[in-house]
């Protein structure tokens, strides 16, 4: 641990326990002095890893439902442990601003579009989809400013739609 860091340490414990009559750090404060230790760290040579995740669709095909969560479950990259692969939910380990990516291909289906919505918290912000012809790629790109918890989740807005896995959709974000 860096002198710095040390010493960064060392002020914000002091505050903390300062006598009542002092002013108390609040939430917002604390986690500015986090941040300030991080860039700290890393200015000093140490590692701060910034969240973020990459995940695939493996099954041959999934078979989507009008407001079903795609539940990408090959995870390849979860710096943070933001992407949970069995409710299919990125929920933000930190506040910042973060970069989110999906690609998919439809399934083997005619005459069926495939579209997929990112949103944050429940609220659809974001759609893409895919052509009526089988195996047509669709995309979508988003970049948030998220609060420490708010959740991201890729969500099928349609009646029905069919999703090709084998590694060809993915979903993937990081801070940035």
């Amino acid at each position: 641990m860096s002198l710095q860091l040390s010493l960064l340490m060392l002020v914000v414990l002091y505050a903390s326990s300062a006598a009542s009559s002092c002013q108390r750090i609040n939430n917002d404060e604390f986690e500015d002095l986090t941040n300030v230790m991080r860039k700290i760290t890393c200015q000093s040579g140490g590692i701060s890893e910034k969240p973020a995740f990459l995940a695939t669709l493996t099954p041959r095909e999934v078979a989507l439902t009008s407001g079903s969560v795609v539940k990408f479950d090959s995870i390849l990259t979860n710096i943070g442990n933001g992407y949970n692969a069995n409710s299919g939910v990125f929920t933000a380990p930190r506040k910042g601003t973060y970069q989110f990516a999906v690609s998919f291909v439809s399934g083997h289906r005619n005459n069926e579009w495939l579209e997929l919505t990112l949103a944050k918290n429940n609220n659809r912000l974001v759609r893409g989809h895919a052509a009526l012809d089988p195996f047509a790629s669709g995309s979508l790109q988003a970049t948030l400013a998220l609060e420490k918890g708010d959740r991201i989740s890729i969500i099928q807005p349609r009646p029905s739609g069919h999703v090709l896995g084998e590694n060809y959709s993915m979903f993937s974000g990081h801070l940035i």
